[in-house]
């Protein structure tokens, strides 16, 4: 009994602590300016061939390399079968990460018949690798790609699916709550809160990441820092710029509570071993769709084996490409036949 008693005053202290750490992060939230609405509006300029798409790409490729400071290896990408086919993907990479990210899963989708594009988002994929890329990144930068990137699409596919992880999550769920000539949105592990903050306190945690002054630079990797190597990304983010992510879940979230879904179905995959997004903010967009109206499937990948936040680079910390990627082609893929 005695060791019981020890056990669960070590508990009653570890809630103490929880609680007053959310307690605090409210109050402190308080001290910080509110957080500015992003008007999240679409414009829609769908390219209305194969050539127009292509044409658009090439240009884009273009002003890319003509830079000089992104990673070739993180340059925006299509795969094609040469001429407009019945479905094409937008696939958007997620935090830190670059196009590369999707190399090997790109390759699926095509080998299934897609025409794929992978673009880049704003601030990454530079050559230099640890400068505070990221600080720069606003939620209207980061949305201001997702009319662009399916006006492409709409050249290589009679019908188009935006999926994005993370960060990308958020911008394919904004093309799904925006655009009537999405066929399938998905987003996957959308960062719309952190996982071990409520969802009710997404809001003041927001704003005190936006208040951060000055700029808060975190290692993915506290040990060997700039030294932690990826395939492609950077080894560390802005916690400024995770503020102004969240500000775009945010928006997303807002529109969602008034209106249905534009994209023609949607489609969510999470993961429940997730150390890094809120399953809860997940589920409140989730709900906030089907409050509209809208049919919204759901897939979460279980928690043995367990996955890791980033399951779609082949070498993310604990990465199992064989468990991810067959889910991922067939729900996808499928998702004609298998809509819940």
């Amino acid at each position: 009994m005695k060791i019981l008693r020890i056990i669960g005053g070590i508990v009653l202290v570890f809630i103490a602590l929880v609680l007053s750490a959310y307690l605090a992060l409210y109050l402190w939230s308080l001290t910080q300016p509110e957080i500015e609405p992003a008007a999240l509006a679409s414009a829609p300029n769908p390219a209305q061939s194969y050539a127009d798409a292509m044409t658009r790409f090439d240009t884009l490729l273009a002003e890319e390399e003509a830079r000089g400071d992104i990673d070739p290896i993180c340059l925006p990408y299509v795969l094609t079968h040469g001429e407009k086919t019945d479905r094409a993907i937008v696939l958007f990479h997620g935090l830190t990460a670059c196009p590369f990210q999707y190399h090997e899963l790109a390759q699926l989708y095509f080998d299934e018949g897609y025409n794929v594009y992978v673009p880049r988002l704003p601030f990454h994929g530079y050559l230099d690798r640890t400068g505070n890329h990221l600080a720069d990144l606003t939620a209207e930068n980061l949305f201001a790609v997702m009319d662009p990137s399916l006006d492409l699409a709409a050249g290589l596919g009679d019908e188009v699916t935006m999926a994005g992880l993370s960060l990308g999550g958020n911008v394919a769920a904004a093309g799904g709550q925006l655009r009537a000539d999405l066929r399938l949105a998905v987003p996957m592990s959308p960062a719309l809160g952190f996982r071990f903050v409520p969802d009710i306190l997404t809001p003041a945690l927001t704003r005190s990441l936006l208040g951060l002054s000055p700029d808060v630079y975190m290692w993915w990797d506290p040990i060997n820092q700039a030294n932690f190597q990826a395939e492609s990304g950077y080894p560390g983010f802005s916690l400024r710029a995770l503020g102004e992510i969240f500000r775009l879940g945010l928006a997303i979230r807002a529109l969602a509570a008034d209106q249905a879904p534009a994209s023609q179905e949607q489609l969510v995959i999470d993961n429940w071993g997730d150390p890094a997004v809120s399953l809860g903010a997940i589920d409140s967009l989730m709900g906030k769709w089907r409050g509209q109206g809208a049919a919204v499937g759901h897939y979460r990948f279980p928690l043995l084996p367990w996955l890791p936040h980033d399951f779609i680079s082949t070498d993310a910390v604990g990465a199992k490409i064989d468990v991810s990627y067959p889910v991922l082609i067939d729900l996808i893929t499928g998702y004609d036949q298998n809509t819940p």
